[in-house]
């Protein structure tokens, strides 16, 4: 068991709002200021301001600043009524230094979007269980608003519909994708654009059809951070999604993170699995961590889809946490009905498929109709929807 999510979506982000930069753990401002003017030039392209907040640009050591200094900064940007955005500089792995001393109840009465990333994962989940506040994983300013000579489409797509847009959010596989790391300290990544591969759909490791409110992260801040704490949610329902850092833990390394997860109940309680797309994994590693997944999940019949563009690669979906849950579907029948157990199966005989691109998406469903862009209404994200039966070509 966990917190049971009470949550409240953020107002939509104006049109001419303004974005609060933030380093809850590193320092990638002060680090690679270059990758933080280019990110902050893309924000100011969609008419939004940026606003440093005063330890985010601090590089002290492996945090910016010391705990008290960047919980204070998310306490200022939260009751600045002319922020709209609260946005993480990149990860690390010490935000949480920083959960015994937010106050949740002024950031509860000060809703807006914060958005993160991999350690931030433990912000996210802090903020919705804490103040009860939906939270975007997605795109941070460095790592990947910094892009250049430009920010990926995808990224740019799916985050200006999570911040600004009214319809439901729909999500597709990336037609082209990049691990590739140019380096930073070196300004290498100025140089030319990252070498790209084709996209290929994302791999459906087992049928099925779920819907449920969003839930998920990196999995080691998860298993490091979060697991079985205070902030660890009722995963009842939910569509659980897991992706890995950039130290690329071994597929055995995840076997026993999942194992972890296992055994508190979390694939129990939950009505789907996704896994993120794995960085500076070989293709046979990724098939063995797809096999992992699926014997993590056989005994609760989950559908698992995998290689999802919602992880340490490039481009990057945003994805809004702690949606609430519609109506379900499909082959999964409802939540409260027994599952099905798939046969017993041989892992090394196993063959994945790859989903179909659009129709194998899923989708956001905000539940607004009307208004524009700039008006500061909530967003009120009811469902979120997954269907990924049938597949189209072998992974």
């Amino acid at each position: 068991m966990g917190v049971t999510l009470v949550s409240t979506a953020p107002p939509r982000v104006r049109a001419d709002g303004t974005v609060a930069i933030v380093s809850p753990s590193f320092g990638a401002v002060g680090a690679w200021p270059h990758r933080a003017e280019r990110g902050s030039t893309y924000l100011e392209s969609l008419g939004l301001s940026t606003k440093l907040m005063p330890s985010a640009a601090r590089n002290d050591s492996w945090v910016s600043a010391s705990a008290e200094e960047r919980a204070a900064d998310i306490h200022t940007a939260f009751a600045d009524p002319e922020v709209d955005v609260v946005l993480a500089s990149i990860g690390g792995n010490h935000s949480n230094q920083l959960l015994p001393l937010l106050d949740f109840d002024l950031i509860a009465s000060h809703p807006k979007v914060f958005q993160g990333f991999s350690d931030n994962t433990v912000l996210c989940w802090a903020l919705l269980v804490g103040a009860g506040l939906r939270t975007f994983y997605g795109p941070a300013l460095t790592a990947n608003l910094g892009e250049y000579p430009e920010v990926f489409d995808l990224t740019h797509r799916t985050m200006t519909a999570a911040w600004f847009g009214d319809e439901p959010l729909r999500y597709e596989p990336a037609e082209e994708w990049t691990e590739e790391f140019l380096d930073w300290d070196q300004r290498i990544d100025l140089t030319r654009p990252r070498a790209m591969r084709p996209g290929g759909g994302w791999v459906t490791i087992r049928e099925g059809a779920a819907e449920g409110h969003l839930i998920g992260g990196c999995l080691e801040s998860i298993c490091w951070h979060l697991k079985g704490g205070p902030f660890w949610p009722d995963l009842e329902g939910a569509i659980l999604f897991l992706e890995t850092s950039e130290e690329a833990p071994s597929p055995a390394h995840v076997d026993a993170y999942l194992t972890d997860l296992e055994q508190l109940g979390a694939f129990e309680q939950a009505s789907a699995l996704v896994i993120g797309r794995p960085r500076d994994y070989s293709e046979e590693d990724s098939k063995t961590l797809w096999r992992v997944a699926a014997d993590r999940t056989e005994p609760y019949g989950l559908p698992v889809l995998g290689d999802v563009d919602c992880s340490h690669t490039d481009p990057m979906l945003t994805l809004p946490l702690g949606a609430r849950p519609g109506w379900t579907r499909g082959r999964r029948g409802s939540r409260r009905s027994s599952r099905p157990r798939p046969p017993a199966q041989s892992g090394g005989n196993r063959t994945f498929k790859r989903a179909g691109p659009l129709s194998r998406g899923f989708e956001v469903d905000k539940g607004q109709g009307g208004g524009q862009a700039h008006s500061t209404r909530p967003m009120s994200m009811g469902e979120i929807r997954s269907s990924w039966a049938g597949t189209t070509r072998t992974a």
